[in-house]
């Protein structure tokens, strides 16, 4: 279960808020296709609640966004249109299919130029460039090495970068049953903290996820 789970972390992101399903069963055997139809739902889009969250982020024309388990990028295309003319979206994932997705995805509406998806390492993002913003959704948790994983990512932000982080309370989401897979808010702290980062802002913005934006 656990091998299973950790092939498919990055794609787990974008998994239904407050869907149980197995840890070995996220995103597991089934088509990116089939995934796509899920993760595009237009109740689980509402839920994001994506124009509130890219205006918490302050993007600005020129900056260079790594979006880090990016699904089929429903937040990496208006991060690219957040920071054009200039800038860069990095839509990460370890699934192929779902990177091939957002390249599609971005190709018919003209950004090619602003969004670009990137295979991603277990424990690296394997970013081909430093970023003046990381954001994290829903997907940490899935992560197996957490405090390595934020350690290696840190040290891709420019001077002044940060790293934004949501993830659901615990006893929130689809993992109540999982303590393994629920992330708390004081356990990055620390982590954040031996990468040399500390939370700058809290954003107030969900009821069953706790949502802070780090850097020095």
């Amino acid at each position: 279960m656990r091998t299973r789970r950790l092939l498919m972390f990055f794609a787990a992101a974008a998994l239904m808020a407050g869907v149980a399903r197995p840890a070995s069963a996220q995103l597991a055997a089934r088509p990116a296709e089939e995934w796509i139809k899920t993760l595009e739902s237009p109740q689980r889009i509402a839920g994001l609640k994506i124009p509130e969250t890219v205006a918490a982020l302050k993007l600005k024309p020129g900056m260079v966004v790594a979006d880090i388990g990016a699904g089929t990028g429903v937040f990496s295309l208006p991060f690219g249109t957040a920071v054009r003319p200039g800038g860069k979206v990095y839509a990460v994932d370890i699934e192929q299919g779902l990177i091939d997705h957002i390249d599609e995805k971005a190709t018919e509406v003209g950004m090619t130029n602003y969004v670009q998806g990137v295979r991603g390492e277990f424990d690296d993002p394997n970013l081909p460039d430093n970023v003046d913003l990381a954001f994290i959704n829903d997907v940490l948790h899935h992560i197996e090495h957490r405090q390595l994983y934020l350690k290696n990512l840190a040290a891709y932000l420019k001077p002044g970068g940060r790293i934004a982080v949501i993830d659901f309370k615990p006893g929130s989401g689809g993992h109540q049953n999982q303590p393994d897979l629920q992330t708390k808010q004081e356990d990055v702290n620390k982590w954040m903290a031996d990468a040399g980062l500390k939370p700058l802002e809290t954003v107030n913005l969900f009821d069953d996820k706790w949502f802070v934006i780090y850097g020095k």
